[in-house]
């Protein structure tokens, strides 16, 4: 069959159409090429771990931070000296509670023992530098999952007066323990810092051996405890036994010179 040569079959491309087919078909090509490239990365990405280096990483940035707020009081290497003890085998539980509530560092007025204050450092650095410290050295409790929500109230109530009421009273209020040390009120501390607390032991704490489920609930009674109603009026005593004693011997003098006061005046009309 001849075609005419002014039919659309027998008109040839131009050289401009022709490099235009030629662009769009590299672009294709490159596009699959970058898309095919990428695959395996994007897969490998979903659902996977962190990337090797990345505590290593963490470790070093605490590690900046711990030469220029704690080598000074707990050594290079956290071996301790004269000033602060040795932390290599702390345990992550005790360093995150102790940096997240703010007791170190230290401030000024503690003297005698760790005390909550304000806290210096944002939650990455806090990280960073307990991901540093438990690199020095194993051993210590690691950081507990505490959920409260659905927590056994009762049983933390039972746990509570055998293992924490004697010094932190009957109402979480915090007492004297005797020697200077104070067991401090619970009405600031969230679930985590009571399940670190208890793990670590800080200070003149002693550590326990709860089970996870025991964990949530202590901290579920604790945190009970904030918002427990008081019908009555008034709640239980919560400043600790010294101090109680202390505010009945006033009081028990306060009732003797009232007797006393009574009976001079009795006399006095006589």
């Amino acid at each position: 069959m001849v075609e005419r040569a002014g039919s659309p079959r027998g008109r040839r491309p131009s050289q401009a159409q022709r490099l235009s087919a030629l662009g769009g078909l590299v672009a294709v090509v490159i596009v699959v090429g970058i898309a095919v490239a990428l695959a395996p990365s994007g897969i490998a990405a979903q659902g996977a771990s962190p990337p090797s280096g990345t505590v290593a990483d963490l470790a070093a940035q605490g590690e900046a931070l711990f030469s220029q707020s704690c080598a000074s009081c707990h050594g290079m290497q956290g071996s301790g000296t004269s000033l602060a003890p040795d932390i290599t085998t702390a345990g992550a539980a005790l360093v995150d509670f102790v940096l997240r509530t703010g007791r170190m560092p230290p401030s000024g007025n503690s003297q005698v023992q760790m005390q909550r204050g304000e806290v210096r450092y944002s939650d990455a650095e806090i990280q960073a530098l307990v991901a540093y410290v438990t690199s020095l050295g194993s051993g210590g409790a690691p950081i507990p999952s505490v959920v409260i929500q659905g927590a056994d109230i009762a049983h933390g109530r039972e746990l509570f007066v055998a293992n924490c009421a004697a010094c932190h009273g009957p109402a979480a209020g915090g007492g004297a323990v005797g020697g200077g040390f104070v067991a401090p009120p619970l009405d600031q501390a969230d679930p985590e810092e009571i399940g670190e607390a208890v793990l670590s032991g800080p200070g003149q704490m002693p550590k326990f051996s709860f089970s996870p489920d025991q964990l949530n609930a202590l901290a579920g009674y604790v945190t009970y405890l904030k918002s427990e109603p008081h019908p009555g009026g008034a709640t239980a005593p919560a400043v600790g036994p010294v101090t109680e004693g202390f505010v009945a011997g006033v009081a028990l003098i306060l009732l003797l010179l009232i007797a006393r006061w009574i009976g001079i005046r009795q006399r006095e009309r006589g």
